[in-house]
């Protein structure tokens, strides 16, 4: 029986535990936390935080989040329903918690893991025949340095990441300064906005944001999370209805974009806010397309929320000192600036193939490099509905392991992750953030490639219902059950692989 290591116990780790257990494997899951949850778990998640997309969407394709949930759980609920997955699955007594990945070397025929016990400092060393790294994009928390920010500390500052605002009572009465634009920085200054003496908003530029209701009536899911939404990005390869869309129907695919745009200025009165991005909407649907928080932009409409487009020069003390020639004396700063993705343990020769000098990560489907052996990553396929990307990217990397993949030869592999890393540079720049690993807003497309290779049906239903619905987990259930036998084996061609 193969020992299997997975590293990390996020919505990832779980839900490749469980695929590799499936298959009989034993697997061992070394999370660093004393708790499951990645992300969501709460000392790494800030107070109010709630998910971006429905419960709906938001779950594992056979395990539905309880019906009683609201349409957007919060962060607790996201935990509970993960440590309920993990039990229902037989996954929690596999994990060991609170244990360190120091270093992660390949010693033919297997991967040598060396960790520390935190709770004991204790260290050993731990033999594996696969390992996935599951640590996801949000591994750890990116904190920029100011001039000046010793002094500012010293006279009684705070300087916070967002996911270390742990309560209301660190924001409570406090002048607050919040730095960032994305989901954790809108949703920290809204909350401040209603508990802080006063709240300032530094951000660099305004990004589009989208409301859960669009025009107060239609559940973004529908714009948003279908296969016809899709099709209206300009994607790396195209189908031909795409090609179509994309030429003859370009007046088509260029007002749908534009009365979007029109939409979200009047439903968020973003001229009043001054807050009208300078980019087109369709340039930045991503992992990072934020959800506004309810009450944001009616909070720097009245001046709860002073939103300043600048950014910090330096600190002397209490002051600081911004680009724009002004200065504020908050209490504490609170610094909404996202994740860096890094592998520290892996061992160099292979993470400089992974992750080269330019940063991004070159992987195969977001799982594999070709010439690391017995390895793959799972959660580095991100999207806005990561609990489904990352089961089927799962039961991918279990096929792999088992050589059970129709996969292109190792040439069209390799051409296929140099495609890639020159379109994310030069034809999307956003498909570049969170180191290149985040697949939205080509979910549907990611999600089929990935089914073929494992040669299994893609679609349940049919024309025009299948384009028209949003995602839904449950139908994958069936798909990677078995709801065809899949095919033998075999080499993608050339000319297969086009369609991909």
């Amino acid at each position: 029986m193969k020992h299997v290591a997975i590293i990390g116990a996020g919505i990832s780790g779980l839900t490749t535990a469980k695929a590799f257990m499936e298959r009989g494997y034993r697997v061992t899951v070394l999370e660093k936390a004393a708790a499951i949850g990645g992300v969501w778990e709460k000392s790494r998640s800030y107070v109010g935080v709630a998910t971006q997309t429905t419960r709906d969407e938001y779950a594992f394709s056979d395990f539905p989040m309880p019906k009683d949930y609201p349409l957007w759980p919060s962060g607790d609920q996201v935990q509970a329903y993960l440590t309920a997955y993990a039990t229902r699955f037989n996954v929690m007594p596999y994990i060991w918690f609170n244990v360190q990945v120091d270093t992660l070397a390949y010693r033919q025929p297997n991967w040598e893991i060396k960790v520390t016990d935190l709770t004991n400092q204790a260290t050993q060393s731990l033999s594996f025949d696969f390992v996935a790294i599951c640590t996801g994009t949000f591994h750890k928390p990116f904190i920029p340095s100011f001039p000046g920010s010793e002094s500012f500390i010293k006279a009684g500052g705070q300087i916070l990441h967002s996911s270390q605002v742990k309560d209301k009572s660190i924001l409570r009465g406090k002048k607050v300064a919040v730095v960032g634009f994305a989901k954790s920085a809108t949703d920290i200054a809204t909350l401040s906005a209603e508990l802080g003496e006063s709240t300032t908003l530094l951000y660099r530029k305004a990004q589009w944001k989208v409301p859960r209701y669009f025009g107060n009536k239609v559940n973004m899911r529908y714009l948003l999370f279908s296969r016809l939404s899709e099709a209206f990005f300009n994607a790396p390869r195209k189908s031909l209805l795409q090609r179509l869309l994309h030429t003859a129907g370009k007046p088509l695919v260029w007002a749908q974009w534009r009365g979007l745009e029109a939409l979200l200025k009047m439903q968020f009165k973003l001229k009043a806010c001054d807050m009208v991005p300078k980019h087109r909407i369709e340039d930045q649907i991503s992992c990072s397309l934020g959800v506004a928080p309810e009450g944001f932009y009616e909070h720097v409409r009245n001046g709860k929320i002073q939103a300043k487009r600048t950014e910090i020069v330096r600190m002397d003390g209490k002051q600081v000192f911004l680009q724009n020639g002004e200065s504020i004396s908050p209490d504490i700063l609170v610094l909404g600036t996202g994740f860096t993705q890094e592998l520290p343990f892996l061992e160099e020769s292979y993470r400089k193939l992974i992750v080269p000098n330019q940063g991004g990560y070159q992987l195969f489907r977001n799982i594999i490099h070709p010439l690391v052996p017995q390895l793959g990553f799972v959660g580095f396929n991100s999207s806005l509905f990561t609990t489904l990307t990352s089961e089927v990217a799962a039961n991918w990397l279990v096929r792999y392991m088992e050589n059970r993949l129709s996969l292109p030869s190792s040439g069209i592999i390799n051409a296929e992750m140099d495609f890639m890393d020159q379109w994310r540079r030069h034809d999307r720049p956003i498909a570049a953030e969170f180191s290149g690993t985040c697949i939205a807003p080509f979910n549907f497309m990611h999600l089929d490639q990935l089914m073929r290779d494992m040669g299994l049906p893609v679609k349940l239903s049919r024309w025009p219902h299948e384009y028209l619905k949003p995602i839904n987990p449950a139908d994958y259930h069936q798909l990677l059950r078995g709801n065809k036998q899949e095919t033998a084996s075999r080499p993608t061609t050339k000319a297969e692989y086009q369609f991909y």
